[in-house]
């Protein structure tokens, strides 16, 4: 089988929503499939030219003679390189795995492939409540759903508010889980809580996404200013200079900065995980922090709610507001002398929805 890997992520060259597809392509190429992958990126991340100069996949490559061409396609295609669209039209894959960032940046993606009668199945990785699709743009999402050969969600919740969007059931689609980057079964003790309790916060410096802003705002409370609580930031993005501006602005003592840690190093030292996403997919912050046997706090958005039982497993807070996470870290730290209990619970509990290798799921997909 033919198979061809695309995103439509063009501004952040990697992340986790990547690792789905590309894990899945090198499955797919070790069991003897032909596999191409499309990519804006220029360079190419570590994890591909890895992959570019060791493994029988194979990259399109940058052509210079489609200005000509691209000069008389619609609009709506000219953003994606046509320099790449005629090589895959020359190839015509059996099938196209579309990776979007949310529900509907691949829709130029996906529009080409239905033109060029290529099917083609589509990941949406993250829903955003808060922004609508208008109605011609409602209308083309419905189109490319109903024609593709499946469609997969990474929680139930994005499924949900994409029909919402497009005003249908979408009866060809499911749910999927992403890869993460600890092992699924994980040997690391509990931190020691005798000089205080830590609490990482692992989401990549975009406060319109993440919402960094309402944890400090928490912070900034006096009760939290004198308890041995402390927060450890890790990430990279383009706030990082507002966290620390917003730490100073507060005047912040329990807060921190980290430069790049490995997951492991993170849970080896923090008791537990605290995300205050506006929007998300199911964050795999959240999932490999259980894994590691850490709970979360975190905000009722998207998948949140579907990877632990509250109170039990890890604490929701109702909505991304400065008075919801204060509650919802209020009942944490009440049980904070339970929390290994609650993080051993928490990592049994995700085991029950995030297989080990979600890759061979999507290949299965792919192959069906």
């Amino acid at each position: 089988m033919k198979i061809i890997f695309t995103t439509s992520n063009d501004s952040v060259p990697w992340g986790g929503s990547e690792e789905l597809w590309f894990k899945t392509a090198k499955y797919a190429a070790e069991n003897g499939h032909e596999v191409k992958i499309c990519v804006k990126w220029k360079p190419l991340p570590n994890k591909l030219q890895e992959l570019y100069r060791s493994s029988n996949l194979s990259f399109l490559e940058k052509k210079s003679d489609a200005g000509l061409f691209n000069k008389y396609l619609p609009a709506r295609f000219k953003s994606f390189k046509v320099i790449y669209k005629t090589q895959i039209i020359s190839w015509h894959p059996d099938i196209a795995v579309v990776s979007q960032g949310n529900n509907a940046d691949g829709l130029e993606l996906i529009e080409f492939f239905e033109t060029h009668n290529i099917p083609y199945i589509t990941i949406s990785q993250a829903v955003y409540e808060g922004i609508w699709p208008d109605d011609a743009k409602s209308e083309r999402m419905l189109t490319a759903y109903k024609n593709a050969k499946y469609n997969l969600f990474v929680s139930k919740a994005n499924k949900t508010t994409t029909e919402l969007m497009v005003g249908e059931a979408i009866i060809n689609g499911g749910v999927i889980r992403n890869p993460f980057n600890v092992p699924y079964i994980s040997q690391l003790a509990f931190p020691d809580t005798s000089n205080g309790y830590n609490l990482a916060c692992v989401a990549r410096y975009e406060f319109y996404a993440k919402g960094q802003d309402v944890l400090l705002e928490v912070l900034n409370e006096k009760k939290w200013r004198e308890r041995n609580l402390f927060i450890n930031f890790y990430g990279s993005g383009v706030n990082v200079n507002g966290i620390k501006k917003l730490i100073s602005y507060f005047k912040i003592e329990n807060a921190k900065v980290n430069a790049y840690t490995d997951t492991e190093e993170i849970w080896k030292t923090n008791h537990a995980l605290v995300l205050t996403s506006r929007f998300e997919g199911l964050p795999l912050a959240l999932v490999e922090a259980m894994l590691c046997a850490r709970f979360g706090i975190v905000t009722n958005v998207s998948g949140n709610s579907e990877a632990f039982v509250d109170n039990e497993t890890g604490f929701l807070a109702a909505a991304p507001k400065p008075e919801y996470l204060d509650e919802a870290m209020e009942r944490a730290w009440i049980l904070r002398n339970e929390w290994e209990d609650i993080g051993e619970k928490a990592c049994v509990y995700i085991k029950t929805i995030v297989p080990e290798r979600p890759e061979i799921e999507l290949y299965e997909h792919i192959i069906r």
